[in-house]
């Protein structure tokens, strides 16, 4: 009789649901959250890795709240303080960038916290969720990304937190990272590494909060002055930010708008709606442009997507930060 090896490493798995965890009905659509499909596919996973699953939740990433995230970070890091080599969390793929970035703010351990999810449910032919989970065990239980933070595994990619993002609803590789490519990707239970990526930015102090401040984003376009601005009470924002068009910028008539809100202390954080190439600071004076947004003390947020600009000024306003302190925590992310 042989004796089973010991396992190499251990990983906790924490889990949010998405679609990973649903399955469809007999039709083969209408797919939603099961807790069963939950319990198969965590007993699929990687060999020589001791997995012990966690059920923070099972809902869909467009109702993944704060709260959520604060238990799966001390959770997380209750596990890595009690020894296991790395933490898996499974979430829906909707919001997914989203929640690896916020909780790469406050991940301060060494060990690596990894994301992953799935494109088809598990009752779906070729579901994807099985491949990716394991592929998330093995980055998580690797030596190779120790240091790296939070990180996204999907389709045999590992993706840094701050850089990634979703760029199909429907494909099954559906994310991709701006403006480096994935730092590497999963072969088996081999994990190499492509690059290191930029250095982290700071780190935030104790724990993510349970709620954010009220920032709503607003997209800019053709013939849009920002209107709806106009119609927003005073104190009923604690800060914006705009989805701006090209490198960062607005109509020249939405200026006034803007104006008046910094004027009034309100935050006004200015990302593009470009996927890729980021803001600028120089390249154009017109009115509108993104130098004519800095002289009236708007923030442009670099690289960083709307999604997870407003994440960070939400946090940064949680702090209590000065206009000085936002404005150099944006810095870090400048193209």
């Amino acid at each position: 009789m042989t004796t089973p090896s010991a396992p190499s490493a251990a990983v906790t798995l924490l889990t949010l649901g998405g679609t990973i965890f649903m399955t469809q009905d007999a039709s083969g659509g209408h797919a939603a959250p099961d807790d069963d499909a939950a319990a198969r596919l965590a007993g699929t996973l990687v060999d020589g890795v001791a997995l012990t699953p966690h059920q923070i939740a099972n809902v869909s990433s467009s109702d993944v709240r704060p709260r959520h995230l604060r238990a799966v970070l001390e959770r997380a890091r209750r596990a890595v303080d009690g020894g296991v080599d790395g933490v898996v969390l499974t979430h829906g793929t909707d919001t997914l960038e989203e929640s690896a970035f916020l909780l790469h703010r406050f991940w301060d351990r060494e060990a690596p916290l990894v994301v992953t999810g799935a494109m088809r449910p598990a009752s779906a032919p070729g579901a994807d969720g099985p491949a990716n989970l394991r592929d998330a065990v093995a980055a998580a239980a690797s030596p190779t990304t120790r240091g790296l933070g939070v990180l996204v595994v999907f389709d045999g990619q590992v993706h840094l937190a701050d850089q990634v993002t979703k760029t199909s609803s429907r494909a099954l590789s559906a994310f991709a990272s701006e403006p480096s490519g994935p730092v590497g990707m999963v072969d088996g239970a081999d994990v190499r590494l492509l690059h290191r990526g930029p250095g982290r930015a700071a780190l935030r102090s104790g724990t993510l909060p349970e709620s954010l401040p009220r920032v709503p984003t607003v997209m800019a376009g053709l013939d849009d002055d920002l209107d709806l601005l106009e119609h927003v009470p005073a104190g009923a924002i604690a800060g914006l930010v705009i989805a701006g068009v090209g490198m960062g910028h607005v109509s020249p008539a939405a200026m006034p708008r803007l104006r008046d809100l910094i004027s009034a202390g309100v935050p006004v954080v200015v990302a593009t709606r470009i996927a890729s190439g980021g803001t600028s600071t120089h390249h154009y004076a017109y009115p509108g442009s993104e130098v004519d947004l800095l002289d009236a003390g708007a923030v442009m947020a670099g690289f960083l997507p709307p999604a997870k600009a407003r994440l960070l000024l939400q946090v940064l306003l949680t702090e209590g930060a000065s206009a000085e302190e936002i404005r150099a925590s944006f810095a870090a992310h400048a193209s």
